[in-house]
């Protein structure tokens, strides 16, 4: 198996590579491991760096670090190859493996005993594109200048639907539903149904609503001027210019993304982001700590041993980790009403 491991430039992250690269070939010391470097991607280099990834003949690949480095290295992964999320500290609905479970999760990798998710991705490309812009959640298109306006012209299979002002204008996927889109008054996809959205941002015609379109559909905005640049930001990764038409598409490939875990749904996905929140206020403390803040966070109040049961934790770990947490402030306790030995431990 050849195996690439895509890493952020924090110090974390690569210390988080290298306990995996050596837990990989403790597992297998004949593996081969490519480790390549996250790099921001802008217009200058998104192309090259698209071109100098195809080189890599792997059979999967690892993104260590943030969803910023796990939706760059989708981003330029386009022959389909299954990609899994590692992080040592940030908590999202990609990460699968972390410094709990990095040993089992990485000998079920090896062993091929994972599911895999596929997700459809949308495509932009504009005038002078030769080469579609994949994303896997959305495409935004916004003047450049936050406070300004942009007219255009929304035609969807040929058909003008309207013409439209706003402060932009964001086509989503399915999985995208819950992000940008969501916070712009656009609906959630439950069950990763076979679609795109288009959500218009604060329009002044009260009548352009949110649209959910077929997968198939091609969407293409006319016209479109502001007295700032319009800019197409992709995933919230790569921002280009956008000439006065563009089309979004369904991509002719999807996102193979490795699942461990029991699979997710899309209120699993929800909690997550509210838990990514949350635990910027927890940088700096052991991950035992930041997961069992999460499990309270998602599964509600427990007692100390019911956290041991859940994470299968030492006693010492879960006491110590509590600890850490209460000294934070981020959560509390209360005494159990039919144990008296026992407390009843909350997120605040």
């Amino acid at each position: 198996m050849n195996l690439a491991l895509y890493i952020a430039e924090e110090q974390t992250a690569q210390l988080f590579a290298k306990e995996i690269k050596e837990v990989l070939l403790e597992i297998d010391p004949s593996l081969s491991i490519l480790e390549l470097q996250d790099k921001e991607l802008g217009k200058d280099n998104w192309e090259n760096e698209i071109q100098d990834f195809s080189t890599h003949r792997v059979n999967c690949l690892i993104a260590v670090g943030d969803t910023g480095t796990f939706l760059r290295a989708i981003f330029l992964c386009r022959n389909s190859i299954p990609i899994v999320s590692a992080s040592s500290e940030s908590i999202s609905f990609f990460t699968e493996i972390n410094p709990l479970n990095v040993k089992e999760t990485l000998q079920a990798l090896l062993s091929q005993k994972y599911d895999v998710d596929n997700y459809n991705q949308i495509v932009f490309q504009d005038l002078k594109s030769n080469l579609p812009v994949p994303a896997l959640n959305e495409i935004a298109i916004f003047p450049k200048d936050s406070a300004l306006l942009m007219n255009y012209t929304l035609i969807v299979d040929k058909n003008q639907l309207y013409r439209g002002r706003a402060d932009g204008i964001i086509i989503s996927t399915a999985l995208g539903s819950t992000g940008y889109a969501l916070s712009s008054g656009g609906p959630i996809a439950f069950g990763n149904p076979d679609i795109i959205i288009v959500v218009p941002v604060n329009p002044l015609g009260k009548d352009h609503i949110p649209l959910v379109l077929p997968s198939g559909s091609e969407v293409k905005l006319v016209n479109m001027k502001s007295r700032s640049q319009i800019e197409v930001i992709i995933d919230g990764q790569l921002r280009l210019q956008a000439d006065e038409e563009v089309l979004i598409r369904k991509s002719s490939s999807t996102a193979k993304i490795m699942r461990f875990q029991a699979k997710r749904n899309i209120l699993a996905k929800l909690r997550n982001r509210l838990v990514e929140l949350d635990l910027r206020n927890l940088q700096g403390v052991p991950p035992s700590a930041k997961y069992i803040f999460k499990l309270l966070l998602t599964e509600g109040e427990m007692t100390q041993k019911e956290l041991i049961e859940s994470t299968g934790l030492p006693n010492r770990t879960v006491r110590n980790a509590l600890a850490i947490l209460k000294g934070k402030g981020v959560i509390n306790q209360r005494p159990h009403l039919r144990d008296a030995r026992q407390s009843i431990y909350y997120v605040e």
